[in-house]
């Protein structure tokens, strides 16, 4: 689905205004991080989930769960810049594997 209307209300939201890109010296537009407070032009931003779409605590549930965070309105969404979303990415990541890792903990010590 190309066309999701409530990430685009959310980068609507977050839009700033037509600014020089640092890079190119052209007016662009550029979005505020909700996270950072910095501001970054589109290609250096991403919509993200506020409430993951799958929680680290009980990971995956069922697909109707995972389709309803998917595809949530746009308060459940945030614009990041890159950097942000990467640190969250990694966190996630790593809470996930400590969580797998205990829950096998418990089902070997059975």
């Amino acid at each position: 689905m190309k066309r999701f209307p409530p990430k685009w209300k959310a980068l609507k939201d977050a839009a700033v205004g037509r600014l020089i890109n640092k890079r190119s010296g052209r007016l662009a537009e550029h979005y505020l991080c909700a996270d950072c407070g910095d501001f970054f032009i589109a290609r250096d931003v991403q919509v993200d989930h506020i409430e993951p779409v799958v929680s680290p605590k009980e990971g995956f549930q069922d697909w109707w769960t995972y389709m309803n965070r998917l595809y949530c309105e746009a308060d459940n969404l945030q614009v990041l810049c890159n950097l942000v979303t990467n640190k969250r990415q990694r966190k996630n990541v790593k809470r996930g594997r400590r969580n797998e890792r205990q829950a096998n903990e418990g089902n070997a010590s059975r």
